[in-house]
Formats: C-alpha cells, structure tokens, sequence
C-alpha cells in the first residue's frame, strides 16, 4: 500500500521546481497551520545545510528537548527527511497524510517540496516536537521552508550553485538565499566575503533584523564526521544554540551532542578494507573539500562520479584529476542526470574511464587492493544503489 502513496509523492516531481511561498502557506492553512505550534530554526547557505542542521538538532536531542529535523534530498527514501529525535517517519504517518489532505494537495496543485514540507511540519506538531530544525530546500526568499515562518535563521557558506535558478553571480545567490529573514528575526551566519556581507546587511536593515557573523576559531573539534569544513559547520552550530539563551544549553551538553552525531552521505565510510567513502559533493566548493580530505588519505584513490545536469564544477576539474589516482564516470539513473560521456569529455584524461551500469561502477571496489580507497561522489541519487550494494540503511541517524 506505501508504495501507491510514495508514488502519489514522486508524481508531484512532475511538476517541477515551484518557486514561491503562495500554495505552501494555503496547503499549511488547510492543516491549521502546525507550524504555529513549536519553534523552529530555518537553515539556508549553499553547502553544509544538512550538517550543520543534524549537528543543531543532536545538541537539542542531546540536551533533553523533543526535535524535530527536516532536510533534503534524501539518499534512498523519503521518510529520510522527516525525523523525530533522530528517527525517519514511518510509512503509517505519511499515508494518514496523504488520506486527511489529498484534496487540498490537489485542488492547490502543489508540487512534491511544497507537500513534503506540508508533512513534515504537521508530523512534528503531530509529535509535539519542541523545536524543529528546517533545511531550505533551495534559495530561501521563494522557498516553501520560508512559509514556515522559523525564530531564527542560520546560514552556512555560501557558493555557486543552481544558477539557472538564482543567478549566475554570488551577489545574486546570495540575495536570493537572504530574503528568508523577516522583520525582527536575528540570522546567525558565517563569516562571508566582504561582497556578501554587504548584501546581508542592506537588506537585514531594510526588514529591521539583525544578523550576527560566526568567525573561525582555535578550538577542539568535537564532531566525528569527516572532513576539516565540518568544523566551520560545528562552530555555526554552537553559535546557533547560544542564541538560543531561553533553552540554558550547557557546553558540556552542546560538545556531547556534537560528538555523537551521525551524518550520512558526507564524506561517510561505509566499508574497510578497502575503504569507500559515499560523499554527496555536487558543486565546485563541496569538491574542494572532498579534494582537501582525499590528499589527507594513503593508498591509491578512485573517484566513482556521477553528477546530475547543471551541475558545474570545471573549475576544479583539475583538482579532482590531481587529487584521485583513477576516475570512473558513471551515472545516477534519476531525473536529469548528466550522461556520462558529457561528464567525462569535461575531464579529457587518460585516468578516466565510462562505466555507465551505476551498480556496475559501484562493484568496483571489490577488484581493487584493500590497501586502496574508493570514493563515490556526485549525488544525493546514488544513495540507492549503494544502499542495496552495501546493505546499509539511511533511515535513523
């Protein structure tokens, strides 16, 4: 029965990328707007959203509050975006959803993000959630998240990235990702370039907000997960929970949550000898940092890639080629994915090869030394074939 209601979900996809918060907040109307019943913290930025989200919610979870965490994508199943204190929403929730508010979904014509958001926020009122943590799908000024209306808004570094949607130039992304901030809200961001902080400020000033900037400091690294840009997330994080001055978080507390937190897909072991690593970099900033902990690894290194379209990462092409030993171009076999020999006339060398079978390319890892390392990397959408390769579930973190 899931399955008719999952691909119910999958054919709102067909719909495309609805911009604009109008169908988000009618269909949130139509629930009796649950976001009204706890207070949540929107994060936008460009990488380490998910993160940094996972990290704010654990220090929460850990501290004793009930957490709601919504994120996406999600590597192999949708319940993977809604969790409560660490675990997915389960199958039965989703269909009481769907069956309570069909109509609307239809008669509003929202697409697949406008209703998961939907999901998620009435699941956390549902759940009584204390405080949710809410991941900006896209941008943030036309995003369905902003219709929620959070407390308080954290925002990660920013890049290029989707720039067919929110422009080609940095200023304009980050335009585009800093008009989530409402009158009188305080947003706690990282430490930008000069350029973007000016755009910040114009426009908090013109809405009457506040914004507070986290600069990098000397200071143990208590998260586990891989990859020295986790700690520009961990210090945004902490950032985020000292704002947060009515809740009384202890800093033992905030450094036992941080040091328990499980965050698939970043730069994540999933197997030893060899070691392969799945890591969802998508765009030139997330390889810079996939390059940085690669060099940091011995042994041969062997990049499994697969990227999806619009997708631009030439100006680290030749990091990549001097990071990894060996390259495979593969693909992801979902929505839009970049063919494989597209992809691979981008890196014109002698250490790539096509292997266009994704659980082909995969497999691969059990040819090589186990002295050797694999990283698969590219795209949120292989986590379903690595999920069924190496047994492994992304369900509860």
């Amino acid at each position: 029965m899931i399955k008719d209601y999952i691909s119910y979900l999958l054919s709102l996809e067909s719909k495309g990328i609805k911009l604009g918060l109008e169908s988000t907040e009618q269909l949130l109307e139509a629930c009796s707007n649950p976001q009204r019943q706890f207070k949540s913290i929107q994060v936008i930025g460009t990488n380490g959203k998910g993160s940094t989200s996972a990290m704010i919610a654990n220090i929460l979870k850990e501290a004793g509050y009930n957490v709601g965490l919504y994120t996406s994508p999600h590597l192999n199943k949708i319940n993977e975006r809604i969790r409560v204190n660490g675990q997915a929403i389960s199958d039965n929730e989703i269909i009481k959803f769907i069956d309570h508010y069909q109509k609307s979904i239809d008669s509003l014509n929202t697409s697949f993000f406008e209703t998961i958001t939907a999901i998620a926020v009435w699941y956390f009122a549902h759940k009584k959630v204390d405080i949710a943590i809410l991941e900006t799908g896209l941008g943030g000024r036309l995003d369905s998240v902003t219709a929620c209306n959070a407390d308080l808004l954290v925002c990660t570094s920013i890049s290029k990235d989707h720039q067919h949607i929110l422009g080609d130039s940095i200023e304009e992304i980050a335009y585009e990702k800093i008009c989530a901030l409402k009158k009188g809200m305080t947003c706690i961001s990282w430490n930008h370039t000069t350029s973007i902080k000016d755009i910040f400020n114009e426009y908090s000033q013109s809405v009457n907000a506040k914004i507070k900037y986290v600069k990098p400091y000397i200071d143990k690294k208590n998260v586990s997960l891989n990859g020295s840009h986790q700690f520009d997330n961990e210090i945004l994080a902490k950032a985020a929970i000292k704002e947060l001055v009515d809740l009384n978080i202890s800093s033992a507390k905030i450094n036992k949550g941080l040091s328990k937190v499980l965050w698939p897909g970043r730069i994540q072991k999933i197997n030893i000898n060899p070691n392969v690593y799945f890591d969802v970099a998508h765009n030139e900033e997330s390889f810079k940092s996939l390059c940085n902990f690669s060099n940091k690894i011995k042994g041969k290194k062997i990049l499994i890639l697969a990227l999806q379209k619009n997708k631009n990462i030439e100006s680290v092409i030749s990091e990549i080629k001097n990071t990894f030993d060996e390259i495979i171009i593969t693909q992801t076999n979902v929505r839009n994915f970049m063919p494989p020999l597209e992809l691979s006339a981008l890196f014109d060398s002698s250490k790539v090869k096509v292997i266009i079978n994704t659980q082909k390319a995969i497999r691969n890892y059990k040819k090589i030394k186990k002295s050797d390392n694999i990283i698969i990397a590219g795209s949120h959408y292989l986590g379903t074939e690595i999920s069924k390769e190496f047994k492994i579930s992304f369900d509860n973190i």
